[in-house]
Parts: C-alpha cells; structure tokens; sequence
C-alpha cells in the first residue's frame, strides 16, 4: 500500500490545479505542522480513510456513518472530527485517494508499450475496463457520492480528479508530438476524454440513462482517438486488451491500496 501511496502522490504533486484555493486532504489535515507531527497526521489520515473505505466495500455505502468510521479506525468520534469536519469531508478525501492510486495504475500501465499512440490506448483501455477495477458495489456507492458531490462541492471534486487529467494530457501530448495525433492543446483533449469518461462511468454503474445501449468500451476508445486525428487500422488494440489474469492482479492492488483487500 506505501509504494502506491508514495509513487501516487508524487503524480498527484505534479498535477497543478486549475484553482489554487482548493487544496487536498494532506494540506488541510497538516496545517502549520511539520517533521514528525506532519508524518503521523498523514498516517491517521490514511488509516480513517481506508476505515471509510471498508465500511463502503462491506455494506456499499448504505451504512456509512462518522461514528461507524470512529468505531473502524479504532478512534473516538471527537479524535475522527479533529481530524476531517464531516462526512463530506471525510468522502472528498476518499474519492481523492481513489483518484492518486487509479492515476498511478494508468501511468504503469500505459508505460509498458513504447509506441506513443499505443501508451495512450492502453492508458484508455486501462481505465474503461471494470474487470481490474475495485467491487462493483463499492464503485457504485463512490460514483453515487461523486455524482452528488460534483454539485455541492465542484470544485474538490475537480481538484481530486487532477491526478488522471494530468496523466492523460501528458500521454495525448506525448501522441501529438509523436505525428500521431493532429496537433492542439493536450489538457483540453483531456477534458474532453475525462467528460466522456466521466459519463460512461455513471452510466455504467448507477444505470444506463443516456436512451440508447452503451457502446462497447473498444468503440468508444475508437471514437476518441479517430476524434483527436488518430488512423487506427483494424486489429490496433489487439496488443492493448488486458488478460483475466492481469485484471484480477491490478484488481487485487486497487484493493489492497484502498484498504478493503487481504
């Protein structure tokens, strides 16, 4: 769990926010302090998260309370209020955690192929295949609580999704100057792809309301590129589809680094 946690969040250093107000969990649990103090309010704050994410993972997100929390993380519920204000508090930091470690999985992912275009497709493939993803109840309790959030608090949301925006624009800028993609800026593309993303997600684990069949994952990987200038020939992504073994591998570590695996 340490080796994503660390590796992840040098990526989520590396994501400069749109808004500079806005901070992560780390800098509103840390304050003014520093050295020692500073380490140990991290690891509580790491351990009242994965706590929140086990209660998630066991009752999909139905019995979520501060003081089931409290109970988890072996804390009394005024040490848990010390150290995030509220529920909402205490979810925006799960999310951000998700997002540190789904973006660290991407890039190692994505880095595996040499081919530009091909890291990018694989970065794509990566992230629209449930298989290797955490339980289907635990994600849908967490997009239920995105979905909500994203009106009340848009902005933490934002900021918690820039780790993935940072990962994609750096791999659409890399297909762009590679020729093989048409030239443009790389964020904007990236917004683009996360919009839809973002979307396929909802649909795929709160219930399909667009009025038509969601597309396979493959066509929808298609559209995007062919959108951004890419010629793919048949059979591209053949070398890009993840195993069953490889998915249950990549499953088995999302777990493990959201605290709700063995």
């Amino acid at each position: 769990m340490q080796e994503f946690q660390d590796a992840g969040y040098a990526v989520f250093e590396r994501a400069a926010s749109y808004d500079e107000s806005v901070t992560d969990w780390r800098t509103r649990m840390i304050g003014r302090s520093i050295g020692p103090a500073a380490d140990r309010a991290i690891r509580r704050g790491h351990a009242i998260i994965s706590a929140a994410a086990r209660i998630i993972y066991r009752s999909g997100g139905d019995d979520f309370t501060m003081r089931k929390v409290a109970d988890e993380a072996g804390l009394s519920l005024r040490a848990l209020y010390q150290h995030f204000s509220g529920k909402d508090d205490l979810l925006v930091a799960l999310f951000e955690e998700s997002q540190v470690v789904f973006a660290r999985l991407i890039d190692r992912h994505a880095a595996r192929y040499a081919d530009p275009l091909d890291r990018l497709g694989a970065a794509l493939y990566f992230a629209t295949d449930p298989r290797q993803h955490t339980d289907r109840d635990y994600n849908a309790a967490l997009t239920r609580y995105v979905m909500r959030a994203s009106v009340t608090a848009a902005e933490q949301v934002g900021h918690a999704r820039r780790p993935v925006i940072a990962v994609l624009t750096r791999l659409i800028g890399e297909a762009m100057q590679a020729g093989e993609l048409e030239p443009g800026d790389p964020e904007a593309a990236a917004a683009s792809v996360s919009l839809a993303y973002v979307s396929y997600q909802f649909s795929t684990y709160l219930g399909n309301s667009i009025g038509a069949a969601l597309p396979e994952n493959e066509k929808l990987i298609r559209f995007w590129l062919q959108g951004m200038g890419a010629r793919l020939p048949a059979g591209w992504e053949d070398p890009l589809r993840i195993t069953d073994a490889e998915a249950l591998t990549y499953r088995r570590e999302s777990e493990r680094a959201a605290g709700t695996g063995g």
